[in-house]
């Protein structure tokens, strides 16, 4: 099944059911001013250049060819220019009104699931009811139970299962601890990182994904995923940058959901983490303090998305404290914001001792009142263990607590379970029958999602630079030798095994950090750098070597230098000595002198950087060509190989900006207290007049690609209305690939703090050669809303004219338009 979006109503739930539109023009559409020629010049040394003309992408070399699978897109749809409309369909006849906004609960959810949970409530003591609450029991203070630390109890009485939770965004963590399991290799599927698959701005792939990785959840008998991880990547020295999008909201809200939508074909989705959680060092003792605006808008609104977008059945609460109160008893977040004005339906979930006193054992009086005070707040489960959550009945016994607000988080947690039919113990798993099997602990062989990681390995790559058309590597006879290198790196960790490694950056494949969400792949099954590159030059005679010095490539004819970072470099508090934060974006020295070594030879190279985020780039000007990798998985190197050599061709764009490490904010103001800004990434760098060494959406390709005709159909629409964008984008060269069309909007007659410009929609199109495709993108007005006020305050969708912005990233939006709001 591919993942289809309906295009006014924004659903992201196949199923639903989208209200009548009515037109919000007052008289026929007519075309927007601006219609003309978009402009990316990215032949220069930085990446970023400007003037008139077709998009340049590092030119064009016969035989590169697009990546294969999936449908591309799913944000709006495409019509072929001068013949047959393409898989995307017909754009729409309306072009602009108002829409219903669906149920984002039609799919997988079913009225007689609501006489059940209150069958199975009604026959449940109040015991039953807080168990349902609950973790796991914690052991003693002098041996603590980690061997138990991913469900929720059974209730063998009223035949209810416990909730079975795995951590996930990559694929499927099977080595955290779970009674009941077998304890041998733990394989699964390991997908490229969130940061990876948030360049590939692919809402279909990332459905696809999150169906992948539900599947496999159902395959292994858990009930919930705790994805997808949805931290907005508030300043690149976050450790787990590589767990999420990247820095913008609405791009972040729109990945969530269709992750989310893919996931919950099979079993439970929980959001994560809510909110503000955007440093890990320190990360239970941290006080996110922001002002409402910069709540609704920046920290919560992909939240709100991915609720009423994607239906999700489960936000977990962060560890963190917003504005002084600890987020697990935060009632303005889970009540006030979250329930009341999101929406939501699901469970709220704390992070793993996310509670006052981390995994201290509290006192009864203690443990009473922050129990008290989350449930009062919203909070409907603590896990991992029994603490706090021990003295619910206590709490309805002294008055604190009534037996109706048990019952309502009793009814949530049941309702969901039957939602996704994994309530009884008797009963199956999940609403699909998972195509993974699960043999010996481990999920080994399913060619589909083997194959699904290296197509999205591929999709999401970036070439930042290629000068010359020094990619992809000539099949000419003229090079005869490739030279793959990169340094060995030991790294140490704690709290996770195996404590200690090695990965040799031109033979292995980084998957990413050793933190909750890791994912240990089949090791025959992963294809790294080295190997990678091989099995693509061998189809042209061309013999690949390997090594860790700059001696190593003298004797080639081209060089591939891989750097990047380690497990012990970034990632997860718990799991890195020093924390998971990074002081500074600078390779290890070690790593930049290679390149440099290597560029004083004077062969065609290239760098491959594969790290969660960005880092700093001091031999950028003397190397031709440049890719992130990202962390990309277990196919991670067939995809470069493939891509290297014109098998396939990029079509990553970067999802945050690259500036300079300079025109950065501050990361934190104390060990304790940080001000979350409303401006951050391209934002900021906007508010400041800051120019990126590389721009939000920033890609190139072997092919060009030129933007025109840009389209705002109506002259005024109300504040309910979806306005269907359309612009013209055409391949110039023989070379299929695939572009991205990013719409931009700002408000030149605001009085309200607003960003210079923000992300409102984009559409990923493939082009065969010489091929040009009227794409649509939907532009849903309410997402043009601004928080006006205090706690107290509201939404507002200004009136006035909106300037619409269209191009191939954020520093090249030469097609403008103006949309009325009345």
């Amino acid at each position: 099944m591919h993942f289809r979006p309906r295009l006014v109503a924004f659903a992201l739930a196949s199923g639903a059911t989208a209200g009548v539109l009515v037109s919000a023009c007052s008289h026929p559409a007519a075309p927007a001013p601006g219609t003309g020629t978009n402009t990316n010049t990215g032949g220069s040394n930085s990446g970023v250049g400007g003037g008139t003309g077709a998009q340049t992408s590092g030119g064009s070399s016969p035989g590169a060819g697009t990546s294969a699978g999936g449908i591309v897109g799913s944000g709006g749809s495409e019509v072929v220019l001068g013949g047959a409309s393409s898989m995307g369909g017909v754009a729409p006849a309306m072009s602009c009104g108002d829409a219903v906004y669906m149920d984002p609960y039609t799919p997988g959810y079913t009225a007689p699931a609501d006489p059940m949970v209150q069958t199975v409530l009604n026959g449940m003591s109040l015991q039953q009811k807080a168990a349902q609450m609950q973790g796991t029991p914690p052991g003693t203070s002098a041996s603590k139970n980690y061997d138990d630390i991913q469900r929720s109890p059974d209730d063998t009485t009223a035949n209810i299962r416990g909730y079975q939770y795995r951590d996930a965004g990559r694929g499927l963590n099977l080595d955290a601890r779970q009674e009941g399991r077998p304890y041998m290799n733990n394989y699964s599927t390991a997908f490229p990182s969130a940061s990876a698959r948030g360049a590939s701005f692919d809402l279909d792939l990332e459905y696809r994904l999150g169906s992948a990785m539900g599947d496999e959840t159902t395959a292994s008998q858990n009930t919930m995923l705790l994805a997808p991880c949805m931290n907005i990547l508030r300043h690149p020295y976050w450790g787990r940058s590589q767990e999420t999008y990247g820095e913008d909201v609405y791009h972040l809200g729109r990945m969530s959901s269709a992750m989310t939508a893919g996931i919950q074909q099979y079993i439970a989705a929980c959001a994560k983490h809510y909110a503000g959680n955007n440093i890990e060092n320190g990360r239970a003792n941290n006080n996110a303090q922001m002002d409402e605006q910069t709540l609704r808008e920046i920290y919560g609104r992909h939240f709100e998305m991915v609720v009423k977008d994607g239906g999700v059945s489960c936000v977990m609460a962060s560890y963190n404290s917003v504005n002084g109160v600890k987020a697990t008893q935060n009632k303005h977040l889970l009540t006030d914001i979250l329930r009341n004005d999101f929406g939501f339906r699901g469970v709220v979930l704390s992070d793993w001792w996310a509670m006052p006193g981390d995994q201290n054992f509290p006192s009864a009086s203690v443990a009473q009142s922050n129990a008290t005070g989350a449930v009062k707040a919203g909070l409907d489960i603590e896990v991992p263990w029994i603490l706090n959550f021990a003295q619910l009945q206590a709490a309805v016994t002294a008055g604190d607590l009534t037996q109706a607000d048990i019952n309502a988080s009793a009814a949530r947690i049941l309702e969901q379970k039957f939602r996704f039919k994994s309530a009884l113990l008797n009963g199956p798993i999940g609403l699909k029958t998972p195509t993974s099997t699960m043999t010996q602990g481990s999920i080994t062989g399913n060619a589909d999602h083997i194959d699904l990681a290296r197509e999205a390995a591929v999709k999401s790559m970036v070439l930042l630079k290629n000068d010359n058309n020094n990619l992809p590597i000539k099949t000419d006879g003229s090079i005869k030798s490739i030279a793959v290198v990169g340094l060995k790196v030991p790294y140490t960790l704690q709290s996770t095994t195996p404590l200690s490694g090695t990965i040799d950056f031109a033979v292995d494949q980084p998957i990413g950090d050793r933190g909750s969400s890791r994912v240990n792949p089949d090791p025959a099954q992963v294809v790294g750098p080295a190997a990678g590159i091989t099995q693509a030059a061998m189809k042209h005679s061309i013999t690949v070597t390997s090594g860790n010095t700059a001696q190593a490539a003298a004797n080639a004819d081209f060089v591939v230098v891989m750097v990047g970072l380690t497990p012990g470099d970034e990632g997860e508090e718990y799991a890195i000595p020093a924390g998971g934060d990074r002081a500074s974006l600078t390779l290890p020295a070690q790593q930049d002198m290679l390149v440099q070594q290597v560029a004083a030879l004077n062969k065609p190279m290239v760098v491959v950087i594969q790290s969660g985020g960005i880092v700093n780039l001091p031999w950028l000007e003397q190397v031709p060509s440049v890719v992130m990798a990202f962390y990309p998985g277990m196919r991670g190197g067939q995809a470069l190989g493939q891509l290297l050599f014109g098998e396939a061709n990029f079509g990553g764009h970067m999802p945050v900006a690259w500036p300079k490490e300079a025109d950065l904010p501050p990361f934190k103001d104390t060990a304790t207290t940080t001000t979350m800004d409303y401006f951050l990434g391209y934002r900021y760098l906007d508010k400041n007049n800051k120019t990126p060494i590389f721009p939000f959406g920033h890609g190139l390709s072997y092919t060009s690609f030129t933007f025109s005709n840009l389209n705002v159909p109506c002259t005024d629409v109300t504040k309910n209305g979806v306005v269907n964008v359309t612009v013209d984008v055409q391949n110039n060269s023989a070379v299929a690939g695939d572009a991205t069309a990013f719409l931009f909007v700002s408000y030149p007659n605001t009085t309200a703090r607003r960003s210079v410009k923000e992300l409102k929609g984009f559409y990923r199109v493939s082009l065969e050669g010489n091929q040009g495709k009227r794409v649509t993108i939907p532009l849903r007005v309410a997402d043009l809303k601004y928080w006006n006020g205090d706690a107290s305050g509201s939404w507002v969708v200004e009136t006035g004219d909106v300037k619409i912005m269209v191009g191939p990233d954020a520093g090249h939006l030469e097609l403008t338009g103006t949309l009325p709001v009345k």
